[in-house]
């Protein structure tokens, strides 16, 4: 996996080298490898996020906020959706402001959480899951912030024939 990981870094790099979307300083970060390709995200300099999926020899999916800062940073504890991205799967990509997210599950099923890295001076965590396909409905989170612990959802969308929802 590696290899994959490697060989998928050096393509996005050549992509973005220079350019108004090319990482910051905490450059690239690892969201999701599989066999042929692997998903990414990134701060760019003037604080715009973006993330994009490699596959084989090309960059198969890219997108950037417009704008520094958006979703905006919440002054207190907070959970905002970031993005959706499609390469082995459907992964959401999603930012925890002032908090850790230190679980995840779906209809009371644990998920693999992915911390996916520090943005805006740290202020903001990103975090993402990963689905075969399409999901709808909602995931639970496990919080910790402010020296407390605290429960919260994340809404994933409403496409899709596998749910998530409250356990039964």
């Amino acid at each position: 996996m590696t290899s994959v990981v490697n060989r998928s870094r050096s393509i996005l790099e050549k992509s973005e080298t220079g350019g108004a979307n090319a990482p910051g300083t905490h450059g690239f970060m690892l969201i999701q490898a599989w066999p042929t390709g692997a998903a990414y995200a990134w701060e760019t300099g003037d604080q715009r996020l973006c993330w994009a999926t490699v596959s084989d020899s090309v960059v198969g999916e890219r997108a950037c906020a417009i704008k520094p800062l958006d979703p905006p940073v919440n002054t207190s504890a907070a959970v905002s959706d970031v993005g959706t991205l499609f390469g082995n799967g459907w992964g959401r990509l999603f930012a925890a402001d002032h908090q850790e997210v230190t679980a995840a599950t779906c209809g009371g099923a644990p998920l693999e959480l992915r911390r996916v890295g520090p943005v805006a001076h740290g202020d903001r965590t990103l975090y993402a899951v990963w689905f075969p396909d399409y999901t709808k409905g909602s995931i639970a989170l496990s919080l910790r912030h402010d020296g407390g612990t605290s429960e919260g959802r994340f809404q994933l969308g409403d496409a899709g024939d596998r749910t998530c929802g409250e356990a039964p």
